[in-house]
């Protein structure tokens, strides 16, 4: 038996399993801990994600089962047991894919419900996300229900029958040409959402590619057109890993992307606590180049009241007749020190009593 014969890429479809689950756990985690203690509203949009997570984790993990008995080796190199649990995997595994797609998208289309205003703004995301359902639909009833009886799929020893390979080819393209539609209208329709709100020009600009990140998933489709046709190749567990790779990254990609765009008040959290977090040197300067316009136009300010460089002064009335008891003064800080840890024109009042020993 040859080495050609005896090659594995089972590790390539294991290590974009482990990554891609691994992005989509901890981005789903972060948008449930924004959602639940930072805005305290978690929505239909969040439990849908949710879903979604769960379905990818379920493929990815029969994807893993998968290259334990065979994925991505030559089915001659195998056993009838290992091609047998193979198989089964690979059948979990469009269960998982089907659903997981259809949550994600579910779940992006709800989020972009939420700040949508204008009625055709939410008919066009609602005729999405119902072609979306309707293609997630069929394409998991034919996957499941290819074979007759069910089992013949992962097991030829019992009588049966499968639909035309061709079919599933077929309905794979439709699939993909209309999830790459849907994606790219979820990714457009944000463009006239957030410029339509009253915002200046830089935060429209910042919150388009947030809200369109979800189109990224896109990219895993073309990918994974270009070998749609390997459903043919009768080596099905070897010619067959790379549509299981572009899957796995299509799902991770979609929720990754989709919780992403919703962390926007986690990343307003963290980079609050930085600011707290700078040195007095760093704060003092921050709150300068936000307070005053440039130090030449301070110097200028200061030159038209009159002020100038001058140091404290300090007012006591204690000078008035009468007053034996103590006095009160007022001292103006000018801020001429670069280490002055007071803004200008404060004015501080001190108040001292004045005893006597008998």
């Amino acid at each position: 038996m040859s080495n050609t014969r005896q090659e594995s890429r089972g590790p390539e479809l294991l290590a974009v399993a482990v990554a891609f689950v691994s992005l989509a756990a901890v981005s789903t985690a972060l948008r449930a801990y924004v959602r639940i203690f930072l805005v305290k509203a978690f929505g239909w949009d969040d439990a849908w994600m949710i879903v979604a997570l769960l379905c990818h984790v379920l493929f990815a993990g029969c994807a893993i089962g998968g290259v334990k008995w065979g994925t991505g080796r030559h089915m001659s190199t195998l056993s009838d047991h290992d091609v047998f649990m193979a198989m089964r995997f690979w059948w979990i595994c469009y269960i998982g894919y089907c659903w997981a797609m259809i949550a994600a998208k579910l779940s992006i289309g709800i989020f972009l419900l939420r700040v949508t205003i204008r009625p055709m703004h939410k008919r066009v995301i609602y005729l999405v996300m119902g072609l979306t359902i309707l293609t997630g639909l069929v394409f998991f009833f034919v996957t499941l229900l290819q074979c007759r009886p069910i089992d013949y799929f992962w097991n030829r020893k019992i009588p049966g029958s499968c639909i035309n390979v061709d079919v599933i080819i077929g309905l794979t393209f439709l699939y993909s040409i209309i999830s790459i539609i849907c994606d790219f209208t979820f990714a457009i329709l944000p463009i006239f959402l957030v410029w339509s709100l009253n915002m200046d020009f830089r935060t429209r600009a910042l919150l388009v590619p947030i809200f369109g990140m979800a189109c990224i998933a896109s990219v895993a489709v073309l990918c994974r057109t270009a070998f749609i046709m390997d459903f043919k190749d009768p080596d099905f567990l070897w010619a067959t890993l790379d549509i299981a790779i572009w899957s796995d990254i299509e799902q991770g990609l979609a929720i990754t992307a989709g919780s992403l765009a919703t962390l926007r008040p986690l990343y307003r959290r963290i980079t609050g606590h930085l600011e707290i977090s700078k040195g007095p040197s760093e704060n003092r300067a921050s709150q300068w180049r936000s307070r005053f316009r440039t130090t030449k136009d301070a110097r200028k300010d200061r030159d038209e009241t009159e002020i100038g460089d001058l140091g404290s002064i300090r007012l006591r009335d204690d000078l008035c007749p009468g007053n034996n008891d103590g006095f009160t003064a007022w001292a103006t800080r000018t801020g001429h020190s670069s280490d002055e840890e007071r803004d200008l024109g404060q004015i501080i009042i001190e108040t001292q009593i004045r005893q006597q020993s008998y």
